[in-house]
């Protein structure tokens, strides 16, 4: 019996788009909630840096898949947005959107805590945090230019011009 996620009349790049704008979005309504309180002024709360991570893994997987991959191939990659990143990088990404050092950078930070599962699950020890604001714009930008790619019709606004 086949998997529904696993089924690529299931699973598409409009679909995994339409998730991807559903994770981002919580995740940029929980830090209007919470993220202002005192202590979070640099670094996100961990469930938003958990959702933006999250809505960045389903972006790079709906470019991957609107770029001939198959879900096999995907999975593959895991939960490691690096090598999603790279990969939609060798199929034509930066043709389309460019980030600069700081949502880059933002980005590598939020991969090393993402991939590992440090967002989901307690280690202990020193941790480098992504500075918010960056890794904001890089995850509008990616999805903003996706749903394009897609036809997904919602994008964020007001946030950066894509």
């Amino acid at each position: 019996m086949t998997k529904l996620h696993t089924n690529p009349e299931r699973t598409t790049a409009l679909g995994m788009a339409r998730y991807g704008y559903d994770f981002l979005e919580a995740a940029f309504a929980v830090d209007k909630a919470v993220g202002r309180n005192e202590g979070y002024e640099v670094v996100a709360p961990i469930p938003v840096l958990y959702l933006v991570g999250h809505g960045i893994e389903l972006s790079l997987k709906s470019y991957l898949l609107q770029h001939g991959f198959t879900l096999a191939e995907l999975k593959t990659l895991g939960h490691n947005l690096s090598a999603c990143f790279d990969r939609a990088e060798q199929y034509g990404l930066a043709k389309s959107v460019s980030f600069d050092e700081h949502e880059m950078g933002a980005f590598r930070v939020l991969d090393d805590l993402y991939s590992t599962k440090q967002l989901e699950y307690i280690v202990t020890g020193a941790k480098q945090f992504p500075m918010f604001g960056p890794l904001q714009l890089f995850a509008v930008k990616l999805f903003n230019v996706v749903a394009d790619m897609v036809g997904f019709r919602k994008h964020f606004e007001g946030l950066v011009k894509a």
